[in-house]
């Protein structure tokens, strides 16, 4: 069965943040999107806009954060996606994690308009994040 046309969206963006494409990630979210980082970390908050979402992650990378993620499967209906991934995390100091994520977002128009993530244990990738 082919993806649902917001999954596939979803997956063209986790695969063009996989590759460090930035602005192949950005066209799958709304100008106006708001971005939910869980936990407490420096990276961690809301984001409101697609500029302070591609900030955030250009600054995370410039700390030497590495991320990438294995899809494990994407879901999608005409209003939203989740996606199952195991994320992998390296930070600057060459400490690693890895652990499953889960991806929830609204769509509207074919574009993330709301994100959250879900990680397993919030409490590793904070100390991972600094």
């Amino acid at each position: 069965m082919a993806d649902h046309p917001n999954a596939a969206i979803v997956r063209q963006a986790l695969q063009a943040l996989a590759q460090a494409d930035l602005d192949g990630f950005a066209e799958a979210l709304a100008d106006d999107v708001v971005w939910h980082a869980p936990g407490t970390s420096r990276f961690g908050g809301r984001f409101d806009g697609k500029t302070a979402v591609l900030d955030r992650m250009r600054r995370m990378r410039e700390a030497g954060i590495v991320t990438r993620f294995e899809v494990h499967d994407v879901l999608g209906n005409d209003e939203h996606v989740v996606a199952l991934v195991h994320m992998h995390l390296e930070n600057a100091d060459g400490a690693r994690y890895h652990e499953p994520q889960v991806n929830v977002m609204h769509i509207r128009d074919g574009k993330v308009t709301t994100f959250w993530a879900m990680n397993q244990d919030q409490a590793v990738v904070d100390t991972l994040l600094g």
